[in-house]
């Protein structure tokens, strides 16, 4: 854009007019320069993964996460924030080939060495193996996964959650695996008998009950049998073999810097107890 420069004006131009041709320039010139500098960005996260980042019954993102980044995003006005939700394999497979810039929320994994780099972690979840009652009352369940050999588990399509001896296990058919895309799905295959165990993260689990309508009678037939770990939720951000997120480490930057702030101030924690109690 070219410097503004006061144009030589009739000799009949009365002195308010150029005040307000001034001041019309004044006030045009700067707002679009705010507009021009705000960058668009695009988070893609999952749309199955209740409580923490799924697609509402209007298809609009919605969870835990989802409120959390839009929150730290607004603390930011240099981003114009958008999310897109896709199933979780997708979305990995599209962070991996580079197609988008960052998904979330996936746990780290030594194993993903194509992720270039992870945001500050978000929030800490606990991953658990549930089983049916039959199936816990006829075995003795102490160590995971070494007890569960011969168990159908349900699993959550791309999920590694249950850890590598597990899916040692799973390779070596000690135990036989059922994956489908959403936790309601595999809930209903541990309720129905058509599997034996099903892992995934406790608040998920929940949640995926109570979408079902689970009520406390149907409930007494599930068993938490083993903790497996926690585990911390990220925003995983890819390669950018093309260039196309010039603005990409100076976005993560950023955001680390406001999640940090949100962590310390206790305003992660605050958003995570008032979705449960809206």
């Amino acid at each position: 854009m070219k410097p503004n420069r006061i144009r030589k004006h009739p000799a009949k131009a009365t002195a308010a007019a150029l005040a307000s041709w001034v001041l019309v320039q004044s006030i045009s010139v700067p707002s679009i320069a705010v507009a021009q500098d705000v960058i668009p960005v695009v988070l893609h996260g999952e749309d199955n993964n209740k409580p923490y980042a799924f697609l509402d019954a209007d298809g609009a993102p919605a969870g835990i996460y989802v409120r959390i980044l839009q929150a730290a995003v607004d603390k930011m006005p240099q981003y114009d924030l958008r999310f897109e939700n896709v199933p979780f394999k997708r979305g990995m497979d599209l962070l991996q080939s580079g197609q988008i810039m960052a998904f979330f929320p996936p746990y780290l994994r030594d194993d993903r060495n194509w992720v270039e780099r992870y945001s500050v972690p978000i929030l800490s979840e606990t991953v658990v193996a549930i089983c049916s009652k039959d199936y816990v009352l006829s075995h003795d369940l102490r160590v995971f996964p070494d007890d569960f050999t011969g168990a159908r588990f349900a699993n959550n399509a791309g999920y590694r959650l249950a850890g590598e001896d597990f899916f040692d296990m799973v390779a070596a058919g000690e135990i036989t695996l059922e994956e489908a895309n959403t936790t309601e799905s595999n809930l209903r295959f541990l309720m129905a008998g058509r599997v034996d165990c099903y892992v995934n993260e406790r608040m998920a689990i929940l949640a995926g009950l109570r979408e079902l309508a689970v009520d406390k009678e149907q409930s007494r037939n599930i068993d938490e049998t083993a903790i497996i770990g926690q585990e911390f939720g990220y925003v995983a951000f890819g390669y950018d073999p093309d260039g196309a997120w010039p603005y990409r480490d100076q976005f993560a930057d950023d955001l680390d810097d406001v999640l940090r702030q949100m962590r310390d101030t206790g305003e992660i924690d605050q958003l995570v107890v008032d979705y449960f109690t809206y």
